[in-house]
């Protein structure tokens, strides 16, 4: 087996009887409105691709994992012109992607049931599908000439890798995200204090997970992909350069696995597009010759900005007055629709206030209580939840070049919040786009149905605790403790307290935990007896 890194979440990975081309992320114009751009670069390698995908021999894959953009890139696939290769896809309840790939014109499509099998000669691909209401996302797996490669990419599954491991067996190379891709605390106003503490904790939450999925997978490789893209528009350029942020390199991930888990024998690996591994060996059979290193990053970064510095001119535009009143009146009407299909709108205590910088004084209050979007001249209420935004950025969303959650990872927007507590109804309310809303609110109660409930020891005692996340469902069983009192779900690294009933650091969401007197000499793990504090991997 040999595994071509594409960039980013990119792969190609070719067997003696297939090959699986997964996310390729290759176009020039980059992702979620050319905010997000690849690094290091590996346009260049879009004729190659292309060339993989188009030549006969072996039975030939497309792999996408998810919609997202630096994942799913349409512009690219589209100059492909031979395409009598499958395409796999994560079935999903929304059909979207699987649409759009019946009209491509290709082989086939096979949108795959989660843990679905395909055969492919002398081994089999495997698809693990993951949907929490609207969180949509999938991994991948490749077994063959004995070897395997395990992809989680931006999947949230960490929660399940004890039961895959346990039922696929060995791994051979690894690959999980290991950078931030939020909008939090990237858009909010923060002191710099602050927006340095929450960057670090997450951060080190984000590290920690992928510790703890190396502890569990046990692989003879970790190959660092999924990092931080390239910001290279003149308004996000110093995001690539803050002393600490949520976008960290390879070689920080690596300074933190080798002190976290010193005797872990997995070799730890930066491939730069282009770069060829063998998963027998472990051994690089090609490298690209320019590397991006710690010493040249900035230049690196400089002289990439300059080289693509004409993306950013041609989206710049000053709008006229008029245009602006009509995208303030199209904002307003797309806002109430939303609210609209809220039926979970009575939770949200605080209003939404939308400001457009051409229109300062003409703010948007989101009620979410009376379900009314009113114009105001002023930001009234001490608690609310405020985004400030250009109107040429928005109107892009209103005219359906992206979807709600493109735009906010373009990073094109300020955000603040008062109380700073996250509040997932309001948040799914900015993110999910119009027809998604009710699925979103379904999602919602779904998980809140889970009523099913677990004992968690922790600094001595023993408490019953939910057992699934009121975030997005994680099989806390699967989660640890930290500083003897925090419940921390493996997905996302929420943290419950137990000794405050349960209730989540970071927001109002609880786990209704309960003491319990008795306390046995031995808590199994499995069923309702959840494993907690397990030792430091």
């Amino acid at each position: 087996m040999r595994i071509t890194f594409l960039g980013h979440a990119g792969f190609a990975v070719e067997t003696a009887g297939a090959l699986v081309v997964m996310d390729p992320w290759m176009t020039p114009q980059g992702a979620f409105d050319s905010a997000w751009m690849q690094l290091p670069r590996n346009h260049h390698l879009a004729p190659r691709v292309k060339e993989l995908l188009e030549t006969p021999g072996k039975e030939r894959f497309l792999y996408i994992s998810h919609e997202h953009k630096d994942h799913f890139d349409p512009e690219f696939l589209a100059t492909i012109a031979k395409r009598d290769f499958t395409v796999l896809v994560p079935k999903f309840r929304r059909s979207e992607l699987r649409d759009i790939f019946e009209k491509y014109g290709c082989k086939r499509v096979i949108a795959c049931e989660d843990s679905r099998e395909i055969p492919i000669k002398g081994g089999y691909i495997k698809l693990f599908v993951s949907e929490q209401g609207t969180n949509r996302d999938s991994s991948v797996m490749v077994r063959g000439d004995g070897q395997c490669f395990l992809n989680i990419n931006d999947c949230k599954m960490h929660d399940r890798l004890v039961r895959v491991i346990a039922e696929e067996g060995p791994i051979d190379v690894f690959s999980a995200q290991f950078s931030g891709a939020i909008w939090h605390p990237t858009c909010y106003e923060y002191p710099e204090a602050q927006y340095s503490a929450i960057s670090l904790k997450k951060r080190d939450s984000k590290f920690e997970a992928v510790a703890r999925a190396l502890h569990v997978v046990q692989p003879r490789a970790y190959l660092a992909a999924a990092g931080p893209a390239a910001f290279l528009d003149p308004a996000l350029f110093h995001l690539n350069f803050q002393d600490v942020n949520i976008f960290p390199r390879a070689p920080v991930l690596f300074s933190y696995l080798e002190k976290r888990m010193p005797t872990l024998p997995t070799r730890y690996l930066e491939p730069m597009p282009g770069d060829v591994l063998d998963a027998g060996s472990l051994e690089f059979v090609s490298r690209v010759p320019e590397r991006v290193t710690t010493e040249n990053f900035q230049e690196y970064l400089h002289t990439y900005a300059k080289d693509m510095a004409h993306v950013f001119r041609e989206r710049r535009r000053n709008l006229m007055r008029e245009e602006v009143d009509e995208i303030h009146g199209r904002l307003r009407v797309e806002l109430q629709r939303k609210l609209d299909l809220l039926d979970l709108h009575d939770r949200v205590g605080m209003p939404f206030y939308v400001e457009l910088t051409e229109a300062p004084t003409r703010l948007l209050r989101v009620d979410f209580k009376a379900r009314r979007v009113d114009e105001v001249t002023e930001m009234r209420d001490k608690s609310r939840y405020a985004m400030k935004v250009s109107a040429s950025d928005i109107v892009r969303v209103l005219d359906r070049k992206l979807n709600w959650e493109d735009f906010l990872l373009s990073f094109r927007l300020r955000l603040s919040r008062n109380p700073d507590v996250y509040e997932p109804v309001l948040h799914g309310f900015l993110g999910v786009e119009v027809e998604d809303i009710r699925e979103f609110c379904e999602g919602i109660r779904a998980t809140e149905a889970q009523k099913e409930r677990t004992v968690v020891e922790a600094g001595g005692k023993r408490f019953t605790i939910q057992r699934f996340c009121p975030h997005q469902g994680a099989d806390l069983a699967e989660g640890w403790v930290e500083e003897g009192r925090y419940v921390v779900c493996p997905r996302h690294r929420w943290q419950f307290d137990l000794q405050n009933g349960g209730v989540c650091k970071s927001n109002n969401s609880t786990l209704c935990a309960e003491p319990v007197a008795d306390k046995p000499e031995k808590v199994e793990r499995g069923g309702d007896k959840a494993p907690v504090e397990p030792p430091r991997v």
